[in-house]
């Protein structure tokens, strides 16, 4: 039989580092973003720039799109880990409520188990 455990307080707070990672990102970003747009503005228009912009822009539009997506990445990933604390985290209080009802004993006592 596999067994399964996991410290919850110690997901839970690497869920919250990696939240924040993926805010950090996002803030930083958008930043980045904007300063690409601002300085897409300054590419003139003559037979160069509109050359430029014709190779330009379909990647840079594609590389923007995955990297506003990223932040939501983060979010959802932090989102479906917590929700597997909870899980866990029901699970262990239903168990516990089981044997307890089953057995009249703290399934968490030292002496029920000899030790």
């Amino acid at each position: 039989m596999t067994r399964y455990d996991m410290d919850p307080d110690g997901v839970t707070h690497g869920i919250s580092r990696l939240r924040a990672a993926g805010e950090a990102f996002d803030a930083a970003w958008r930043r980045r973003r904007e300063a690409l747009i601002a300085g897409l503005s300054g590419v003139g228009n003559d037979a160069i720039s509109q050359a430029f912009r014709a190779r330009y822009l379909p990647i840079a539009e594609r590389l923007m799109a995955r990297a506003d997506a990223i932040p939501g990445s983060y979010r959802n990933t932090c989102d479906d880990a917590q929700c597997c604390v909870d899980d866990y985290l029901t699970a262990n209080t239903h168990g516990t409520s089981t044997v307890r009802g089953l057995t009249g004993a703290d399934p968490a006592d030292p002496a029920r188990h000899g030790q």
